[in-house]
């Protein structure tokens, strides 16, 4: 192919528009068609929560905070992972102030996430989405009293746990938050 062609064919590329925005719905206004792959999310959703906040309410009463953080480092992704296969869904935690890269929103999650940066948890929404084949959850994580130990201000987190967090998570961006604000979101993916 000459370089004409080829700046052809890049043109036509650039010029044709990417996919769809999903479709996206507050929780209360879910169609009928997919509410039954909204409870599937939800619960798969709840059961991904309890089974971290039990795996980091365990470390942290072994060795504090940072046993916390080596168990959220080694164990969160192996969790989350079996949550997942057990609810025939796919899952994750993401944020816009991400401390694990690996963390970052899906595509069809990132203009939500963005959106709910520096909100109050009171203030960030719930959200699903169409993704046609399957439906997409987003549920809020509010931040609470024992989060800030790991991801507080200066004042809340110890110099141990900070050199810990430099040496574990190098770009880390998910520190200064107080008790009651937006930490990030769980999202799910289900077929419908």
């Amino acid at each position: 192919m000459g370089p004409l062609v080829t700046l052809g064919w890049l043109a036509l590329l650039a010029a044709t528009p990417g996919p769809a925005s999903p479709r996206s719905y507050a929780p209360e206004d879910v169609p009928a068609a997919l509410a039954g792959a909204v409870q599937r999310a939800d619960r798969a959703a709840a059961e991904l929560q309890r089974t971290l906040s039990a795996r980091l309410g365990e470390a942290m009463k072994a060795g504090g905070p940072a046993n916390a953080i080596h168990a959220c480092r080694d164990d969160a992704a192996r969790l989350t992972a079996e949550a997942g296969r057990r609810s025939g869904a796919a899952m994750g935690r993401t944020s816009d102030r991400l401390r694990n890269p690996g963390n970052a929103p899906p595509p069809w999650a990132a203009a939500w996430v963005a959106a709910a940066a520096g909100r109050r948890a009171a203030e960030a929404r719930p959200a699903v989405f169409d993704l046609g084949d399957r439906v997409g959850v987003l549920r809020p994580i509010p931040v609470a009293a024992p989060c800030t130990r790991c991801h507080g201000s200066a004042a809340d987190v110890s110099p141990e746990v900070r050199s810990l967090l430099r040496r574990s998570y190098p770009g880390d961006r998910a520190l200064g938050y107080a008790v009651g604000d937006h930490r990030g979101f769980v999202w799910v993916v289900v077929p419908k």
